[in-house]
């Protein structure tokens, strides 16, 4: 019985030997998460089908350090109208991918929204990136497109999808 052991303890101490150098190496070369303090926040060109019934641009957040670093899921978007009112954008069903982002690369998440001819236009649009808490800040689309809000419904058509690679 003792042999036996022994025999065990040695397999056990030689599997872990070649396994864990190889664990080491994958989490050491891990970027860390993107910052607020290590992206950029810009905006895409804005556009349409042909009967107007959402308007679609991205929202585009650049890695503007010196390193790779990550992004996983949703950022937090908020339009903030002229006297402080705050729509909080709904998040569209999607798989978020892990994201690995060099230097001066980004990642773009499709901002939607419903247009209306005379409603609430707002001012700023306030984004929260993943696991972050400090939040970047952009003008509003050009133009002054009105959004139709739908704080409180179960199918909005104005949302904000998964973080994905720009192009």
């Amino acid at each position: 019985m003792s042999q036996r052991l022994h025999i065990w303890a040695a397999s056990a101490a030689v599997a872990s030997a070649l396994v864990m150098p190889a664990a080491l190496n994958t989490t050491a070369a891990a970027a860390p998460g993107c910052g607020s303090d290590s992206l950029s926040l810009s905006t895409g060109p804005y556009g349409a089908p042909g009967d107007n019934t959402q308007i679609h641009f991205a929202v585009i957040l650049t890695n503007i350090s010196a390193q790779s670093c990550t992004l996983q899921g949703y950022p937090g978007v908020d339009l903030v109208g002229p006297d402080g009112p705050t729509y909080s954008l709904p998040r569209q069903i999607g798989d978020p991918r892990p994201l690995t982002l060099a230097p001066r690369a980004s990642a773009s998440s499709r901002l939607t929204f419903l247009p209306t001819p005379d409603g609430w236009v707002p001012r700023t649009i306030v984004v929260t990136p993943p696991d972050a808490t400090t939040q970047l800040e952009t003008p509003w689309i050009p133009g002054g497109i009105a959004v139709l809000r739908q704080d409180g419904a179960t199918h909005p058509g104005t949302y904000i999808g998964p973080l994905q690679l720009a192009d």
